[in-house]
């Protein structure tokens, strides 16, 4: 058994090609994991889209090696190299998350044959794998982590419905939030109100995330397009890059919404643009736990999210949020409209998400449910039951050395 007092060597590994919500739980693992247990390192793509998030940790001292994705049986070079890098590492835990259930899919046979003892993977988000070759490596790999999690119930059940795994093998642990800064973020929230000619009666909606078919935002220029044929005044942001926007630009130009619509491009900080809105949309036709569901509830804003992936796992409709379902432009505007036209109750569903993120969804308690996950996989876990619970099941408590 491992000593207490010994440094894990963790290997961090997402081949993710731009940042996202993958690499923001990467980043809260390598920046929040206590250094007294953990040297972390962390394993990136070559993609350009992830170049800042590399450098901002290598800012922050973590390790960060570049090597790219090795995704077919031919490229024995691939295979090599990371078999080799994998050797010189020596992790004493790999971590892989998975942005997508076909991606990194030798990385955890190549871990096997370099002598890597323990491996963890999380998924991230729903989906199948593309060939039953693929199917067959993902089945492998999940049998051979020691733990295997998942960042909401839905995804979960994807790997049993997908994959054949037995449903008690995967643990759920979402993603977080931050509290927000209000003091910090008010002035340039109030910038944004003011440069996007939003009002009492001009509310603004705001929906922030990849510009690419998943994220539904050719959805919300429908909804938008329904909500001003009823005669309603808004201003609607889009923030963020991707491969849909010239479609999205000519969309919103072919429905004349180019007065009311803005494409704001990729922020630095999303935050104040989130706490300006009246109202934060998600329109996803397929998700894991979106950060935005999250950032947006913390912040006590008013949600409209589609009903997919664990989003009802986080917002129940009525409750925290509204939820419509997926690529329905009509069910998106009535529940727009709704909260147009209701702003007392939409501060009300408000109030409650963010009360909701706030009890239950920190970046803190992600951090303390992955620490438990590893010490469980090296053996560092006993089980008993929790005693502030008498009478609750049996759950993980872990032995750590006086540095946590």
């Amino acid at each position: 058994m491992r000593s207490d007092e010994e440094r894990v060597k963790l290997l961090l590994a997402e081949s993710g090609t731009a940042v996202g919500g993958t690499e923001r739980v990467l980043w809260e693992l390598a920046t929040r994991l206590p250094a007294s247990r953990f040297d972390v390192r962390v394993w990136l793509s070559t993609a350009p889209g992830v170049d800042e998030f590399a450098a901002a940790l290598a800012g922050r001292g973590i390790p960060v090696t570049r090597l790219a994705e090795v995704d077919s049986r031919r490229d024995w070079k691939g295979m090599f190299r990371t078999w080799r890098a994998l050797r010189r590492a020596k992790p004493g835990l790999l971590h892989v998350h998975h942005v997508w259930p076909a991606a990194d899919r030798y990385l955890a046979a190549l871990a096997g044959l370099a002598g890597v003892p323990h491996l963890v993977v999380t998924e991230h988000i729903e989906g199948r794998a593309h060939s039953g070759a693929q199917v067959r490596l993902k089945r492998r790999e999940l049998a051979r982590a020691g733990a295997v999690t998942a960042v909401s119930a839905a995804v979960a059940d994807s790997l049993v419905r997908d994959y054949g795994v037995d449903r008690t093998r995967v643990r759920v642990v979402p993603n977080g939030a931050d509290l927000p800064d209000d003091d910090a973020e008010e002035s340039r929230a109030r910038r944004f109100r003011e440069s996007l000619g939003a009002g009492t009666l001009r509310p603004l909606w705001v929906c922030a995330g990849r510009l690419e078919e998943q994220k539904g935002q050719d959805v919300l220029l429908e909804a938008l397009a329904e909500v001003r044929r009823r005669g309603l005044e808004f201003t609607a942001a889009l923030a963020g890059e991707g491969s849909q926007r010239p479609a999205l630009e000519r969309r919103i130009e072919s429905l004349g919404l180019t007065p009311q619509v803005r494409l704001l491009g990729q922020l630095d900080d999303v935050a104040p643009l989130l706490a300006a809105a009246d109202a934060v949309v998600l329109p996803s036709r397929w998700e894991g736990l979106p950060l935005g569901l999250l950032e947006a509830l913390v912040r006590g804003r008013p949600v409209v999210a589609s009903a997919v992936g664990g989003i009802p796992e986080v917002v129940e409709d009525g409750v925290h949020g509204r939820l419509v379902p997926p690529g329905d432009p009509i069910a998106l505007a009535d529940a727009l409209e709704g909260l147009h036209r209701r702003p007392d109750a939409a501060l009300r569903l408000g109030r409650r998400g963010a009360q909701r993120v706030r009890e239950s969804y920190t970046w803190p308690r992600v951090v303390e449910a992955f620490e438990a996950v590893y010490d469980e996989v090296l053996g560092l876990a006993s089980f008993a039951p929790d005693p502030a619970s008498p009478g609750a099941p049996a759950h993980a408590r872990t032995r750590r050395g006086a540095g946590r």
